[in-house]
């Protein structure tokens, strides 16, 4: 860990921070709060409080032996406090956790909730990757679907996780009341919680080691406690956001209901969406009104490039306008507003109530702070007479239409602020109210993107002891989630070409294996696609799919900078090329390679040039990788055409797959590679007489963009490519 990465683990806790305490709260101030942006604000947590020293954590528990063991408190087993206690527990922080939830159960609000569906990205869209149905976290990960399955994908994750950690190391109480957080005789050092609350299991939140769950009253002092509360109680709602409703679905009494829908945030615009479009899910609805429209969709994009994140941009409104009135967009969007105007419901009416005078207000990002996908969505829903907005008074649109009050959908937020004074003493929460005053952006809001490093919570303790992990961890760490169609596929290709080597290849080790490019945060990662292919010895290694190293590391690093085919030099010393990955970093993401390894081969796969400039390098897509233990094994150019020709005859029908889908396998494109790595023309010079590049041969190519992330769909177009 750098001093410039320590201090902006630092420089980033002042945001969870009270001021003068040891009180941190998780995106309890942000906007547009989704599951997954609360758990990558949970996980940045874990990892700026290690980083930065706050919490003990060390690869060695016997080491610190005497460390006096952290007391830590987390308020809220929703899934931003379930992230941090999982992330907390799997580095290893010395530390007693004590888990606090006001209701009966883990994830409360969403356990048993069928009729909202969760997907991780889809509040990005049209950004490259919001597709993408896998949240791809490294604690506690999940992939799109009912609220109610995540809950079970999630607990499945966390009840492993607590069950491996030491049996003390986590409490839970649920049913929690009269939660008060108060100061300490020492200020500032420790803060106090009392609470009147029943023990549970904390693996399932059921009956303590079988017993009936009795409340009893207590208090405990902490060393850090952390707010996971979420926003509150909804205000105003009898239809409550995560409670099973109706609304999504045919009526089978009246032939026709009509809604009030009262709000303007995301909540308000869903349920309106859910009301008028049959068949509605928000990941779906996309792809099904977009799908074919190339030329409205690169429209589409471009507005959320200059509108999306700029909060005092306005005009979103009528540039939505002007993608039916000028002549490149005109004819899709009609097309696209007929797809929904089939679509809508004809049993329900809705009036959507706002506090805003005009429509196009809606779409100013001072007045509301709804997404973008949400804001097109509605704005065509109202180009098809899909509602009738009103700034009338509530009761009196219920007189008017003879509204019931079932019918009445309210989404008028939480109570948040509320929730806090209750909860804090009075001098926590004036501290927070004092420093939050009137600034902008808010000093609480938190940054939702990924800042701990590929692999981080893979291995324990903070990044500085690396270099203390052993060879045979090595082996296996630094996962991430790699998709199990992208693994299958990565081992037959891979099988294939080591069936191909075997026939020549004499007594000795063979290892072939490929990995993917990626984007992790702000990273270039190259993972492992699949376990090693080869001879017996390679196929029986720990498993290593899954890994990933800096696309700059090892011969495979080589490969993806030159963007040419590396191999090591014929007859050389075993010794001196084992010596040579040293320079090349290997030893910083995997264990020393074999020193029996004579031979070692990379061969990048390119992605088309970019269209930005016809001299710029080819981004890489992956990098098959083969060594081998044999002596004097070398693979020459004429085998070397061999095995390109067999990786271009897999990469066509890749892109195939990717054209046309193969049912419910998909190729889900992630993030766009940023190139942040400049390329280089040559080997370094540190291994230029141990490795070379081979110029004779070019690397094999696809036509276009492509990534290879296969994953499983439950997604069924309903119209095909370039048809209404």
């Amino acid at each position: 860990m750098t001093d410039t990465s320590r201090a902006a683990a630092s420089e980033l806790l002042k945001t969870y921070r009270v001021d003068g305490s040891c009180l941190y709260m998780v995106g309890t101030f942000d906007t547009g709060v989704t599951v997954f942006s609360q758990q990558v604000r949970a996980l940045n947590l874990a990892w700026s409080t290690i980083e930065s020293e706050l919490l003990p954590a060390s690869i060695s528990a016997e080491k610190n032996s005497s460390t006096k063991h952290k007391k830590i408190a987390i308020v809220g087993a929703g899934f931003a406090g379930l992230t941090v206690a999982a992330s907390l527990l799997a580095k290893g922080v010395l530390a007693e956790l004590t888990l606090f939830e006001q209701r009966d159960a883990l994830l409360p609000l969403q356990q048993g909730s069928d009729s909202r569906w969760l997907h991780p990205r889809i509040y990005d869209w049209p950004k490259t990757g919001s597709q993408a149905s896998v949240a791809m976290l490294p604690i506690l990960n999940w992939t799109a679907a009912r609220a109610s399955d995540v809950v079970v994908q999630v607990l499945a994750q966390w009840g492993k996780i607590v069950r491996a950690s030491s049996n003390d190391s986590v409490k839970l109480y649920c049913n929690a009341r009269h939660l008060q957080i108060h100061e300490t005789p020492r200020h500032g050092k420790r803060l106090r919680i009392e609470w009147v609350g029943e023990e549970r299991d904390p693996a399932d939140g059921t009956a303590h080691k079988g017993r009936v769950s009795l409340a009893t009253g207590m208090s405990n002092d902490f060393d850090m406690v952390i707010l996971a509360v979420g926003f509150g109680l909804e205000r105003d709602g009898v239809l409550s956001y995560w409670r099973n409703e109706t609304v999504g679905q045919p009526s089978l009494d009246e032939p026709r209901r009509t809604y009030l829908v009262s709000g303007q945030g995301d909540g308000a615009m869903i349920d309106l969406l859910r009301v008028r479009i049959s068949q509605y899910r928000q990941d779906r609805i996309l792809e099904e009104v977009f799908v074919g429209h190339d030329q409205l969709l690169t429209a589409v994009q471009e507005l959320h490039r200059k509108f999306a994140y700029d909060l005092h941009k306005t005009g979103l409104f009528a540039a939505f306008e002007n993608l039916g009135i000028k002549s490149k967009t005109k004819t899709e969007f009609e097309s696209a507003c007929d797809r929904l105007r089939r679509r809508l419901r004809r049993d329900t009416d809705v009036i959507l109530q706002l506090k805003v005078k005009k429509l196009s207000q809606l779409f100013d990002p001072k007045t509301s702070r709804i997404s973008f996908q949400n804001k097109l969505l509605v704005y065509m829903l109202y180009k098809c007479g899909g509602f009738v907005p009103s700034t009338h008074e509530e009761k009196n649109l219920i007189q008017q239409h003879g509204i019931p009050e079932s019918l009445v959908i309210r989404r008028h937020g939480t109570y948040r602020d509320e929730q806090l004074e209750d909860m804090l003493s009075e001098t926590l929460y004036q501290a927070i109210q004092t420093r939050r005053g009137t600034a902008r952006p808010d000093p609480f809001s938190q940054i939702d993107k990924p800042l701990w490093p590929g692999g981080y919570f893979d291995t324990p303790g903070p990044s500085k002891e690396i270099g203390k992990i052993g060879d045979d961890q090595r082996s296996h760490w630094r996962k991430e989630y790699l998709p199990g169609p992208t693994e299958m596929l990565a081992t037959a290709f891979c099988s294939a070409i080591a069936g191909a080597i075997l026939p020549r290849h004499s007594k000795g080790r063979l290892r072939v294996t490929i990995h993917r490019a990626m984007i992790f945060g702000s990273e270039e990662l190259l993972q492992q696609a699949c376990d090693y292919q080869g001879t017996e010895d390679a196929r029986t290694e720990q498993s290593a799919a899954g890994r990933t190293f800096p696309a700059e590391n090892g011969t495979i690093g080589q490969a993806y900078l030159c963007r040419q085919i590396v191999r090591s030099i014929r007859d050389i010393d075993a010794t001196k090329l084992n010596a040579s990955m040293e320079p090349l970093k290997l030893h910083e993401a995997s264990r020393f390679m074999s020193k029996k390894v004579g031979f070692v081969l990379a061969i990048p796969l390119l992605e088309p040039e970019s269209k930005s400039s016809h001299t710029a390098p080819s981004p890489v897509l992956g990098v098959i990788y083969i060594d081998s233990t044999a002596p004097r094994f070398f693979i020459d150019n004429k085998e070397l055409e061999q095995i390109v020709a067999m990786t271009k005859s897999f990469l066509e029908a890749l892109q195939r797959a990717t054209i046309s889908p193969i049912d419910r396998i998909r190729n889900i494109q992630l993030a766009e590679l940023a190139e942040a790595i400049k390329p280089t023309q040559k080997i370094s010079n540190k291994v230029k007489n141990i490795l070379e590049l081979v110029t004779a041969i070019d690397p094999p190519r696809v036509d276009i963009p492509l990534q290879l992330n296969f994953d499983h769909s439950d997604f069924i177009p309903i119209y095909s490519a370039g048809k209404k």
